[in-house]
């Protein structure tokens, strides 16, 4: 049966306090609405429709087989489904319903209520079991143990009504049967179209309706920033896991953050408060030592980079190179065995194989306008306290003096020094 995916994404966020629209917002370095773009995929769901509101200018999304459509006034879940559905007037299947605030729902989970489709059943809803106090919307069974009801948490909590599962909000529809969202009546004390009231609609319909057990923590909805912080320690813990158990040595997992994308050869070790940033590979045998900050860029087998390293823009860190602490890099590619140990800036470098940049050398890369580039070759070494006056090339086999300003090239097998003259004078 044919499966397309409708992800609700028309919401405000005025709970979130924030310009961002709360799609948008980052959890690991990736988008909520993204997370569940990559749910949905995973789950084998090639057609989705997003529905979002008259700002979605701000919404990037650069995924194939992604179709949007706005929903001009915020009316509910109920109006916002329906909307979309004009675009399903030839689609015969399964529609699943998602929401781009509830980002932790898996490819499984949605792979289930699919294949919850059989014997005739025309909607699958989603819950888990809670007995604490709580503000989820409550699930109301039959006596054949088949849901007939959802009430939202307003209403659930005006009509005392205390049920043990809790409405999950992800559901799948039937093509057969969105003709009855049309039924779906303003809410009275919000009024909005709330989708919930299909289940009762369907249920007076006779209408076969199946109910899936899904983990709370996969409907978690995001609705402030205090919901955000809680949704990324969940995440990080996901992705720490994952790493440690793929071979990657964590000292202090809860202190590293690692971005969603952040990809760990076998052998590697983290020290104890570092982050990653986006677009980071890390080679095997690689070991990252405290405070340090790595985006943008690939470290090469058997590095060590820290600690208080910072790394970023397109960097490349070379085989068994090693760049120690208080050393920034940016836009920068280190040969092997390139050794960078302290207080230094490279920015926009090459570096050849085996050289050994001395404590606080600074590359100075801008000159007010625009960027420039220094290349360094191999097997040369540059003294503590050098600026490097970009644009500039540096040979092969070169020593370069400590505390010297460089600003010509520098050719082969030479000496350079580039200091002021030192005099001495006798105290009268």
């Amino acid at each position: 049966m044919e499966v397309c995916s409708i992800i609700l994404s028309a919401g405000k966020g005025t709970r979130m306090l924030s310009n961002i629209p709360k799609p948008l917002h980052l959890i690991s370095g990736k988008t909520m609405l993204q997370w569940v773009i990559d749910a949905n995929r995973s789950a084998g769901i090639k057609k989705s429709i997003i529905v979002v509101s008259e700002e979605f200018d701000k919404l990037k999304i650069l995924n194939q087989n992604i179709t949007t459509i706005i929903q001009k006034h915020p009316l509910g879940t109920g109006d916002a489904v329906k909307t979309a559905t004009s675009l399903l007037n030839d689609f015969e299947g399964i529609v699943l319903i998602c929401f781009a605030d509830t980002p932790f729902i898996t490819s499984k989970s949605l792979k289930k209520i699919s294949k919850a489709f059989k014997n005739g059943t025309k909607l699958v809803i989603t819950g888990f079991k809670k007995i604490e106090k709580n503000s989820y919307g409550k699930i109301i069974f039959s006596s054949q143990n088949q849901p007939n009801e959802i009430v939202e948490y307003k209403d659930a909590k005006r009509r005392k009504i205390n049920s043990g599962f809790c409405n999950g909000g992800i559901m799948g529809i039937h093509s057969s049967v969105l003709k009855h969202l049309t039924k779906i009546k303003r809410n009275s004390l919000s009024d909005e179209f709330y989708l919930t009231d299909i289940v009762k609609i369907l249920s007076q319909e006779n209408e076969k309706i199946s109910f899936v057990e899904i983990n709370e923590e996969e409907i978690l909805g995001i609705n402030n920033q205090l919901d955000l912080s809680i949704a990324e320690v969940i995440s990080q813990n996901l992705i720490r896991k994952k790493a440690m158990l793929n071979g990657v040595k964590l000292i202090d997992p809860n202190s590293i953050f690692i971005n969603h994308d952040t990809k760990f050869g076998k052998d590697v070790i983290i020290h104890p408060n570092v982050i990653f940033g986006n677009n980071v590979i890390v080679d095997s045998l690689v070991e990252i030592k405290s405070f340090s900050h790595i985006e943008e860029c690939r470290i090469k087998k058997g590095s060590s980079i820290g600690p208080f390293a910072r790394i970023r823009g397109g960097t490349i860190i070379g085989e068994k190179s090693k760049v120690g602490n208080f050393v920034e890099i940016k836009k920068s590619d280190l040969s092997k065995n390139v050794k960078i140990n302290h207080l230094s800036y490279i920015g926009d470098t090459k570096i050849g194989s085996e050289t050994n940049i001395g404590a606080g050398t600074i590359t100075c890369n801008y000159d007010g306008k625009s960027k420039n580039k220094t290349k360094i070759g191999k097997n040369s070494f540059v003294g503590s306290n050098s600026t490097i006056i970009a644009p500039i090339k540096i040979g092969d086999n070169v020593t370069m003096g400590a505390g010297s300003v460089f600003n010509k090239n520098i050719p082969d097998n030479s000496l350079s020094i580039g200091r002021a003259y030192q005099t001495n004078k006798k105290k009268k």
